[in-house]
């Protein structure tokens, strides 16, 4: 979902980004669909017991986790966020609304993305947009695979599309914000592959950027990097 963002983090922290989203991923293959309400409300409720309290077989995935979080300061709030998206699509009806999936993947992609500006060292002006940029990416995913979830909810396909702009436009404002000049260039490439895929997607091709569409984002991207100037987000004093 969104393991290859590690690029976009220093070494020592890209174990620690794999972890969480194996955890995001085993999250989403046991309570989207399969079993029933119930039993997964009832895994969920043990679930988040589990992270609440020390969890005592340290070489799990939890245990990694925690032990992580603890050294690197990070709130489980980051762990416990999705568990509420988790619980609602383990209830999600045969038709739901368009509100109900994009708090589902909002839900998921918020805590994704602050634990990525945190671990970067970047201000708290850097977690809507970067919210943004994470649920885009889950929204052409989930475009490009038909899924289930967008399926139960009674949008056309142009109007899907017209919402993955909107993300992708307040997406682009964390070029602005990011004070790292070598995060500023990768978010570049990532936003610019983002747009080249879903166009192409929106025009039913393969999504997967060629040679020269590469060229074209690389080049864009260099262009951004040195047209857009940072913006600070404090009140200078009189």
């Amino acid at each position: 979902m969104f393991e290859d963002l590690e690029k976009i983090l220093k070494p020592q922290y890209r174990p620690l980004w794999r972890d969480y989203c194996r955890f995001l991923q085993l999250g989403r293959e046991h309570f989207f669909g399969g079993e029933s309400a119930a039993l997964k409300t009832e895994r969920i409720r043990l679930l988040e017991r589990a992270i609440r309290k020390d969890f005592p077989l340290k070489n799990t995935l939890l245990g990694r986790l925690q032990k992580a979080f603890v050294a690197e300061n990070l709130s489980l709030y980051l762990l416990l966020e999705p568990l509420q998206a988790w619980q609602w699509a383990a209830a999600v009806r045969k038709t739901e609304t368009e509100a109900r999936v994009s708090e589902i993947i909002g839900r998921i992609a918020a805590p994704a993305a602050r634990m990525l500006m945190v671990l970067s060292d970047e201000s708290p002006s850097t977690y809507l947009p970067m919210t943004s940029l994470l649920t885009a990416r889950w929204l052409l995913s989930e475009l490009e695979h038909k899924s289930e979830l967008l399926a139960k909810v009674k949008k056309t396909r142009r109007f899907w599309f017209g919402k993955l702009r909107g993300l992708l436009k307040n997406a682009f404002v964390i070029l602005a914000v990011v004070k790292s000049k070598s995060l500023k260039f990768k978010l570049a490439k990532e936003l610019n592959t983002l747009a080249v895929m879903s166009e192409k997607l929106q025009n039913n091709k393969q999504p997967r950027p060629e040679r020269l569409d590469r060229i074209k984002i690389f080049l864009y991207s260099c262009y951004q990097f040195m047209t857009i100037k940072r913006r600070t987000t404090q009140t200078k004093g009189v």
